[in-house]
């Protein structure tokens, strides 16, 4: 009978044991959460998401990022899922957007100058914009975006150069290849190729065709070309 009571005894005290030890462990996963997974939501949505989850949200710091959006969480600490007690400050670092580059005025410059800032600061080269000017032949007239502008990497830079200034053709046919050569050298211009034709009637040297045509616009550099009489 004394046995009895004695079993009695420890099988009620293991029964209060397990229940104190039930009771804790329930109250200890009842005060923890899971920190949310807040990594490539805006900073709005992360703070809803871990109001939700019991937790609160603090920016450590903001970081240049060339793929996540301004105001973007980047990192958090803890990590996502991580055990964590309920009202536990999450630290993030948000992204404050990508790289941005401070273009330099380029009008007046060389094209080839501006060509060499452009690629090297990971920017994109526009469509180029000739014009007519009496500048020389591949200076920047005009730019878009205007210098000083502050552009994300990948940002497209027009611009505008010259093509020189133009002149109209003179009248050579009929004239000697070295009259030809001198009235063209008085424009600024020099003849870019003769062809001789196996014509024998006029006279040696004498110009027959001429490309551009008489009265046509020619730039400073433009293709010249006379045809000229056989030598007899």
């Amino acid at each position: 009978m004394r046995n009895l009571h004695r079993c009695l005894a420890v099988v009620a005290l293991i029964s209060v044991l397990a229940a104190v030890t039930g009771c804790s462990s329930s109250t200890a996963v009842q005060g923890m959460t899971q920190a949310p997974v807040l990594v490539g939501v805006s900073l709005r949505q992360a703070e809803a998401k871990a109001a939700e989850a019991g937790v609160q949200v603090e920016v450590e710091s903001s970081e240049n990022s060339d793929t996540m959006p301004v105001d973007f969480v980047l990192r958090q600490d803890p990590e996502p899922q991580t055990m964590v007690r309920k009202g536990r400050v999450i630290m993030v670092v948000t992204s404050s957007g990508p790289v941005s580059v401070t273009l330099p005025d380029f009008v007046g410059g060389q094209f080839e100058v501006a060509q060499a800032f452009i690629v090297a600061n990971q920017l994109a080269l526009g469509d180029l914009v000739e014009q007519v000017d009496a500048s020389p032949v591949g200076t920047v007239l005009a730019q878009e975006p205007a210098a000083n502008a502050d552009v994300n990497r990948g940002s497209v830079v027009t611009l505008t150069i010259s093509r020189g200034a133009m002149a109209t053709m003179p009248d050579l046919v009929g004239l000697s290849l070295t009259e030809s050569r001198k009235r063209l050298s008085a424009l600024g211009f020099s003849v870019s190729k003769v062809i001789v034709s196996p014509q024998t009637t006029q006279p040696a040297q004498l110009v027959l065709m001429q490309e551009p045509a008489a009265g046509d616009a020619i730039e400073k550099g433009g293709w010249i070309e006379l045809t000229v009489s056989k030598v007899p």
